[in-house]
């Protein structure tokens, strides 16, 4: 099993997209809104194709304050960089301002929502139509995708066994095994007396893929077998997902790969403007008129064409 996006909060969706686009060099691949709530806009990185598991989305939420970390949160996340770009990353970043610290696995810095970022060296690299052009960043050095996160848990081993019995994964030293070097790291907590509370650079959910709708179903199954919190099942349009609370009251998806973000957009003008699924097609008007008032049109954000060279 493999990653398939990860979601999070940002307060400035300006600061967030310069970062994500400028600095790290992911595209934009859709600009569009919170299918729960559409005055929540809903921004989605990744590769030029918007490949699942290069996928990183943003809620944005202006008024949003600091966020507490309690009993159990999710924590930062890791990406792949290519094997011998390191010292590339550690100028680009360092060079931009950025605070970068090497560690035994990377390099870590934090993003403007002081959400921890580490850049992990891996022999991947992206196909011919997955780098992202125009970004200032030779494709031997670009993000090649995500590899996974840290879930902060009252109880390791009641997490360990959802991960175990519902995904049949691995889980050596609390350590979740996904493909080749991603992982979701368990992480005991030790504060139980501290409420979580939602803010910025929060991560509401990290979402792993399965093969296809018919999977999704059979997970959704399993799950009800075996008793697990079971949030909701939705189809988003590019792809359909399942939502489940693992035991440490952490949301984990399931999504599926398919129909992908050409679904309502050519691949070429991705995140160029507003992008909805079909279903949400019809509310066009009035998500253009509520986000006219805030000064946000969507036709300016995916343009990377300024980036430095």
């Amino acid at each position: 099993m493999q990653t398939h996006h990860i979601s999070l909060l940002t307060k400035d969706a300006k600061q967030n997209i310069h970062f994500y686009t400028h600095i790290l060099g992911l595209r934009l691949v859709k600009n569009s809104v919170n299918q729960e709530n559409i005055h929540i806009r809903h921004l989605f990185y990744g590769d030029y194709l918007g490949t699942p598991g290069s996928v990183i989305t943003f809620f944005v939420l202006p008024l949003l304050g600091h966020r507490t970390d309690g009993n159990h949160f999710i924590n930062g996340f890791r990406l792949a960089i290519p094997t011998g770009s390191k010292s590339f990353w550690n100028e680009r970043l360092s060079n931009a301002g950025i605070t970068v610290t090497e560690t035994s696995d990377g390099l870590q810095f934090d993003d403007p929502d002081q959400i921890p970022v580490t850049l992990v060296e891996t022999d991947q690299q992206l196909t011919e139509w997955q780098i992202v052009p125009n970004n200032g960043i030779d494709p031997q050095y670009q993000i090649s995708r995500f590899l996974g996160t840290e879930l902060h848990v009252p109880d390791v081993s009641a997490s360990q066994a959802f991960f175990e019995k519902l995904l049949n994964l691995t889980v050596t030293n609390n350590v979740v095994e996904l493909e080749g070097a991603e992982q979701i790291k368990l992480v005991p907590t030790t504060d139980f007396s501290q409420i979580t509370r939602f803010g910025r650079g929060s991560i509401d959910h990290v979402a792993l893929k399965v093969a296809d709708e018919a999977e999704l179903l059979r997970y959704y199954s399993l799950a009800e077998e075996q008793g697990w919190d079971i949030e909701m099942y939705r189809d988003r349009g590019w792809f359909k997902s399942l939502y489940i609370r693992e035991p440490g009251d952490n949301r984990i998806e399931l999504a599926t790969p398919t129909p992908g973000f050409s679904l309502d957009e050519p691949i070429l003008t991705l995140g160029n403007s507003l992008g909805l699924p079909p279903k949400f097609e019809s509310l066009r008007p009035e998500v253009m008129a509520y986000y006219a008032k805030q000064g946000v049109d969507f036709s300016d954000d995916g343009d990377l064409s300024w980036a430095d060279n």
